[in-house]
Formats: structure tokens, sequence, C-alpha cells
């Protein structure tokens, strides 16, 4: 009797995790493409054939370069381009604590791959103004909230609307100059020194104004 062998086959939609392990690819893709050429000269085509992906499978997710650009841009904010391993926080004073991590965000948004993702954004801002301003609002949340948990009694705790606060200001007065710093290419002021004299200004300044006095 001739034994027959069984393919099994399925057909339909792929699994959830291969759907994302293609989501992944696309977005990597366009991220690379985005990053090397800009928007305009990026093709679709050409982030399919860098993904190697069907058409069918971007724009059954995106229905243009536009909206594959968005998706980009909020998947690098909502992929955790900023993160705070609570565990390395050292113990000690509130102002140590925000010094730690306050620190390791700003190095973080300076590592090259966030700052060129911050220069497209910028480069684009007049084309997808509503983005941006969604975008803005939600990356530097993101960052508040991670600087203000760094002062909280424990890691696990909520942050105060005191600490939120603190954050806030310690952000205004450290990203934006050397954030600024960096995309105008003035590197003396973006050495790890000149962070480091940046963000000792900060402190002082939070101290002198009392905000840093360990009752958060």
């Amino acid at each position: 009797m001739k034994q027959t062998t069984k393919i099994s086959s399925r057909i339909g939609r792929p699994r959830l995790e291969e759907a994302g392990e293609v989501n992944a690819r696309i977005l990597a893709a366009a991220t690379e493409l985005f990053l090397s050429k800009g928007v305009a000269a990026t093709s679709c085509e050409a982030v399919v054939a860098r993904a190697h992906v069907g058409k069918a499978s971007l724009y059954s997710r995106y229905s243009g370069k536009d909206a594959l650009f968005e998706a980009v841009i909020k998947h690098a904010v909502e992929s955790g381009s900023f993160q705070m391993d609570a565990t390395k926080l050292p113990e000690g004073t509130v102002r140590e604590r925000l010094a730690f991590a306050g620190k390791a965000v700003l190095m973080q948004a300076l590592s090259p791959i966030p700052l060129e993702l911050l220069r497209l954004f910028l480069t684009e801002a007049r084309r997808f103004p509503d983005l941006i301003a969604h975008v803005d609002a939600m990356a530097r949340s993101k960052v508040v909230d991670i600087v203000a948990r760094s002062m909280a009694a424990s890691p696990q705790d909520a942050a105060s609307r005191k600490a939120v606060a603190i954050a806030e200001r310690f952000l205004d007065l450290t990203f934006a100059p050397i954030i600024l710093a960096a995309l105008t290419g003035r590197e003396t002021a973006t050495t790890p020194d000149a962070i480091e004299g940046q963000v000792a200004f900060a402190l002082d300044t939070l101290e002198s104004s009392g905000l840093l006095d360990d009752r958060l």
C-alpha cells in the first residue's frame, strides 16, 4: 500500500507573531531609508525591497509614504528610545538620583539614531504639524516620567506632582540647550564635560529654588 505524505499548509492571514515581524521589518527599512535618503527621495517600493516584503504587506498597513513616516516617528518614541533601569539608580539624595537619571536620558538622546531621527522630525515639521505636536508631547511626557520617577523613594512609586514639576524644569534647563547644540553641530557644547556642567548648573538652579529638599 502506497503511503502518502501529508503536507500541511496554512492558508489565510499570518500568525500574529509573523505579522508583527513583517511590520517590524517594514518600519526598520523605512527608518533606514528615511535617515539615509530623506522622506522625499524614499519610495514605498524602495521600502518594500529593503524589507523583503510584498507590496500588499506594506499597503495593508499603511496607506502611503506619509502614513509610513508617521508610523516610523511614533514607533521611535513608543519603542523605548528613552529608558531607565531603576535598579541602577544610586541610593542617595534627590539631587544625586536626578543627576544620574538626567544624564542617562541626555546621553540616549544624543546617540546617533535618536539625534538623526530628531533632525528628520524637525525637517518634516511643516508638512506634519499635527504629528509633530503630538509626538513632541508624547516624547516629553515619557522623559519627564522617567526623570520624575527617579526621584521617588521607591522605583515602583508613582511620581509626585512636585517630582514632575522638578523634572520638567530640569529638562528645560538641560535638554533644550544641549539638544540645540547637537543639532547645530556645536560639538564643544555636547562633550561629557559640557553636559556635566550643564546638568550641575540645572541642579544648582533647582536647589537654590528650594526644590531639591528631599520632600517629594
